[in-house]
């Protein structure tokens, strides 16, 4: 598909969704108010029509409606958004407007949560409980975010305690025995001064994908549990502290890879491998946050601690003797750790008035372990990985990095509808990696000035206009010790985008859109070299990205709520003086076009018991796996579905996901970017359905 005939399909299919919007609107008689969402993209709260820029929420009461209950099934809503799962059992990939994660690179996307940067890429692929809202911001925020803001911000905000008493529970049974429970309580220690908050998280699952080779499900979670705690202290009226607590631990299956002999991306096979893969890990977070006010501004300090051990071991060859009795057969040994300390300080000026502002800065560091240990398997589990003589290949390093940034932003109305939006951030990045083999150090430094102007229009006071240019930042970094190409360079993005977001028919229409375009400098993606045992983050020199998004909601009343997305984003190689055959194709993992649709109706019985059901849909248009585009997965489309009753507090969900039992891979990596000698590919989560009981009180 061209970007032309992406761009006309997104018209077409947003307008005539819009029109028939419309004729729906001039029957609605509901007198019932449209939620306003407010949102912190801009670090103070605002409106999210009034943000210049492309904002999509989802609220405690839309994560429920539409059953998101992990981070990377946020996709499902947001347009130019994939999330995909990759190695191990905490591992995603995300990639937003075209621009992707690598393996050894940062996330393209700021990760916020509660004020607090998310440094690992581990610490996004969660279980969703307790959330108050979610916030995704699309386009560079690097004036703002710093670095790795690069294709925008996910920003997470769990729940607040509260003076009054309240508290919820929640259990799902469903497909593989699979169980998520949920639960908490908040109330008031010293009404009005000490409030607290205490929720929890605990899943498991036999699992959905097949191995038919040691007859089991690869995916099975034997259990995964957190427990979130929050004090709020209301010291004054001028002066508030919040600090927040979180451990939690896993175990559960990982790195089920299928082999594809035939190389045909959608030749969608079960996992085969002989050797049970398993991944244990234990996290712990947590943060605090002073916000004073101090009058002529609002002062904020948030410091966080982070830290993250996962040990996974697993197949490599990802096939098994019987089946393959010429492939050499063997497993990765890898203990991976991080410890993440950062500290953010900010002065935000009132958001009324001619001239508002605001100014920050932030200090982050981290030392990172990931140690890959390549063995041969001589069908011992319990004892290969930790025999010095069946091991092949190691490479062990620690990076560790300090980055220090300072940012600035002000926001003039040059005239009463006119606003010009002026940002600046310096980062300066620094890295060490120590190979832990023979002790050598390698160090390199990063830094960059990001820039960003929006000039906005408001027609009214629900329809506005902007545009803007920004620049976007990502750090680069080192490559296992054992790859000949030790540091891979930082990636910059230089973005002009324009915009529309507009309410209609007393605001129970909301239609926004935006149009980009851009250029990416050493586009950084992911492939493998099996001979070093080294996931690779290689670049591209230029890549020209061109796309956009139209987003509408609509809630005509009566309990109906209904949205449609659909966004266009295009990365296609410009330069790339090493395999110059591949100009012109488009980047690993591209998606061109991204479609989302969904409703939730609530109708009522009699009393207090009502029946509701929502539904969503997402399409993902064909996706390129590498960078000679020879491999490409046909379009796929994932319905999920739920409905039940709610009596008062209490409700019982029939719930379905993946009710096509689409077939497709997460991730696939072909042999020539692995050099494995086979094509890999990561299944996703076939058809599953369950039960969900739950309570607010």
């Amino acid at each position: 598909m061209t970007t032309r005939a992406a761009i006309r399909g997104l018209l077409l299919v947003g307008v005539t969704w819009i029109v028939s919007g419309l004729a729906a609107a001039e029957v609605a008689t509901s007198d019932t108010e449209v939620e306003e969402i407010v949102v912190t993209a801009q670090k103070r709260p605002e409106l999210i029509q009034n943000v210049s820029a492309q904002v999509d929420v989802l609220t405690a009461q839309s994560l429920q409606a539409l059953q998101i209950r992990q981070t990377p099934e946020i996709a499902a809503t947001v347009p130019n958004l994939t999330v995909a799962r990759n190695d191990t059992y905490t591992n995603s990939t995300i990639v937003l407007r075209g621009i992707t994660q690598a393996n050894n690179s940062d996330v393209p996307v700021a990760i916020i949560v509660d004020g607090v940067p998310q440094d690992d890429s581990k610490q996004f692929n969660t279980h969703l409980f307790d959330i108050a809202q979610i916030e995704v911001l699309k386009g560079p925020q690097g004036a703002l975010y710093g670095r790795n803001a690069e294709a925008g911000a996910i920003i997470i905000t769990t729940a607040a305690p509260t003076n009054e008493f309240r508290g919820f529970a929640d259990v799902s049974y469903g497909k593989g025995a699979a169980v998520e429970a949920s639960t908490g309580i908040s109330g008031a220690l010293v009404t009005d001064r000490v409030l607290y908050r205490l929720a929890g998280n605990y899943s498991r699952s036999d699992g959905l994908i097949f191995n038919p080779f040691l007859n089991n499900h690869s995916d099975y979670v034997d259990y995964d549990r957190s427990i979130r705690g929050s004090l709020r202290f209301l010291l004054s009226d001028q002066l508030r502290l919040d600090l927040i607590a979180q451990i939690g631990g896993f175990k559960a299956g990982t790195t089920y890879f299928a082999p594809v002999f035939s190389a045909d991306p959608n030749d969608i096979r079960d996992p085969q491998g002989n050797f049970p893969g398993v991944d244990t890990g234990h996290e712990q977070f947590y943060s605090a946050k002073l916000e004073a006010d101090l009058g002529f501004a609002t002062f904020t300090s948030v410091s966080g601690y982070a830290r993250i051990e996962e040990h996974q071991i697993s197949d490599v060859d990802f096939t098994n003797p019987v089946a393959s009795p010429t492939v050499f057969q063997v497993g990765d040994n890898q203990p991976s750790g991080n410890r993440i300390w950062s500290q953010d300080l900010r002065l935000v000026g009132p958001g009324s008035g001619v001239l508002r502002w605001l100014a920050s800065a932030d200090y982050l560091n981290s030392s990172q372990l990931l140690s890959t240990n390549i063995f041969v398997d001589t069908g011992h589990p319990a004892s290969d990985p930790f025999d010095p003589a069946l091991l092949l290949v190691s490479s062990s390093a620690t990076n560790k990095r300090s980055d220090y940034g300072v940012s600035a932003q002000l926001d003039y109305d040059i005239v009463e509808r006119l606003t010009l939006t002026a940002g600046l951030r310096y980062d300066d990045d620094r890295r060490t990696q120590i190979n832990l083999n023979n002790g050598q150090e390698r160090e390199a430094s990063f830094n960059a000035v990001q820039p960003k102007v929006t000039a906005t229009y408001r027609f009214s006071p629900v329809l506005l206009t902007y545009i803007s240019y920004g620049v976007g930042f990502r750090s680069g970094g080192f490559n296992q010790p054992n790859f000949s190409i030790p540091v891979f360079p930082e990636e910059k993005l230089i973005n002009v985008e324009a915009g529309v977001k507009s309410q209609w028919f007393e605001r129970r229409l909301t239609v926004n859109a935006a149009a980009f375009t851009g250029k990416v400098e050493n586009y950084q993606y992911s492939y493998i070299d099996f001979a070093t045992a080294s996931p690779v983050t290689g670049s591209v020199d230029r890549v020209r990205l061109s796309g956009g998004e139209l987003e509408t909601r609509f809630s005509p009343g009566g309990g109906l709520n209904l949205f449609f997305n659909t966004g266009v984003a295009v990365p296609r190689i410009t330069s790339l003086p090493l395999f110059p055959q591949f100009v012109g194709n488009q980047t690993p993992r591209a998606t061109d076009v991204t479609l989302q649709g969904g409703m939730d109706y609530t109708v009522p019985l009699a009393g207090n018991l009502a029946f509701f059901v929502g539904s969503n849909v997402q399409f993902d248009s064909r996706t390129y796996w590498y960078i000679d585009n020879l491999d490409v997965q046909k379009p796929k489309t994932c319905l999920n579905a739920n409905l039940g009753i709610r009596s008062g507090p209490y409700s019982v969900t029939v719930w379905g996901k993946n009710l096509l039992d689409t077939r497709s891979y997460d991730t696939y990596d072909p042999n020539q970017a692995t050099g494995l000698g086979r094509d890999v590919g990561y299944p996703n989560k076939p058809l599953s359905f369950g039960v969900e009981l739950a309570a607010r009180f």
